[in-house]
């Protein structure tokens, strides 16, 4: 555990750039070990762009939505998170400004907009709040027969009737078996599916059926989640996914250990069995992406996290750079590097009390 002291260099005599400013700012805010209290010292920073993190510590949002900077109000606004009460709060602190009016009408939209799409993603919104979908295997039968054809390369979402239904067994093995590609995409985004449903879908022809039923499906079969992790790299609308699925295989896989293509290799460290022995050769992995995932392992020697700092790959060095094994000393020197700044400062290693001066000494350089 680090001290006090060793952290005082980097509070000097001298002002820091204002490019190791704006890195520090910008990486306390993606931080996941920065307390509230930090994120709310970024915001009196003016400094709100975090906002739009899906993982905020409780009060965060609290503390934007009756801030007296409108640039940190506005952007919890932007953030489109804030809950009913929130609003209450948002709307009452600005009643006296004359876009109150406007805010107003966004939060009745919002609210809409949550009632339409009941709040799932990927999802198409009814065509009003009061829209019935099919009620029987006839009438449902119908409706999937109206649908039509698309080709395999159009983006989709799934159709608002068809999620109507998520919650009638039947109905989904009904319309699991249509031709029509549109429905079966709009089945695979269903939450959950019966095991034989969802098992047809996972080895349907079309990839996106089987994309989206490893995003939406908590029954996504184990397979259908390690096909869709060789040809995935991942969505903003759903992080993380198919690798971090609950179904997602977590046994016997450092059989890919020596595995030729690099996205089932680095797998193998994913096994409750490897060893940090692993983790050092996949540091020194030939293919940048399995050396991210070694810079990614808790279990990491800080002699190799610091190697992977000079990495030929950036993402691999953005990544080294927060990793909690580093030595302070090695910290402190990233910390003052604005190439290096934004990614030293979301390390999970600086304490707390060090993120609150860096905050106020961030601040005051960029006033």
């Amino acid at each position: 555990m680090s001290t006090a002291t060793e952290w005082e260099p980097l509070f000097g005599e001298a002002e820091v750039p204002e490019e190791v400013a704006e890195g520090w700012l910008n990486g306390l805010g993606v931080n996941r070990a920065a307390p509230a209290q930090v994120l709310i010292a970024l915001l009196d920073a003016e400094h709100a762009t975090f906002l739009f993190r899906r993982d905020l510590p409780d009060g965060v949002l609290d503390a934007a939505v009756t801030h007296p900077v409108k640039r940190v109000w506005a952007t919890a606004v932007d953030s489109g998170q804030l809950t009913a009460e929130q609003w209450d709060r948002l709307l009452a602190a600005t009643a006296h400004l004359g876009l109150h009016k406007a805010l107003t009408e966004i939060a009745e939209e919002e609210r809409s907009a949550r009632l339409t799409s009941r709040g799932a993603v990927g999802i198409e919104r009814p065509p009003s709040v009061d829209a019935r979908p099919p009620a029987t295997p006839a009438e449902i039968a119908a409706w999937a027969e109206q649908v039509p054809e698309i080709p395999a390369e159009d983006r989709t979402y799934a159709l608002w009737w068809v999620a109507a239904l998520y919650g009638d067994p039947d109905a989904m093995r009904q319309l699991a078996g249509s031709p029509k590609l549109w429905v079966r995409r709009s089945v695979a985004r269903a939450p959950h599916l019966p095991a034989e449903v969802a098992r047809q879908l996972g080895a349907d022809e079309d990839r996106i059926v089987r994309l989206f039923l490893t995003e939406s499906c908590a029954d996504a079969p184990p397979e259908a989640l390690l096909d869709v992790w060789t040809w995935w790299q991942g969505s903003f609308s759903f992080p993380g996914r198919p690798r971090n699925h609950p179904n997602f295989p977590e046994q016997d896989l450092l059989r890919f250990a020596e595995d030729p293509q690099p996205r089932m290799r680095l797998l193998a460290l994913d096994d409750k069995r490897s060893t940090a022995e692993l983790v050092e050769r996949f540091g020194r992995d030939p293919d940048p992406e399995v050396r991210l995932r070694a810079a990614e392992d808790p279990r990491l020697s800080a002699a190799s996290a610091v190697r992977l700092t000079k990495d030929a790959d950036s993402a691999v060095r953005g990544q080294a750079r927060r990793h909690p094994a580093l030595p302070v000393p090695v910290l402190l020197s990233l910390l003052l590097a604005p190439e290096s700044a934004r990614d030293a400062a979301a390390n999970r290693a600086v304490p707390a009390a060090v993120m609150l001066r860096m905050v106020e000494l961030a601040h005051r350089r960029l006033r």
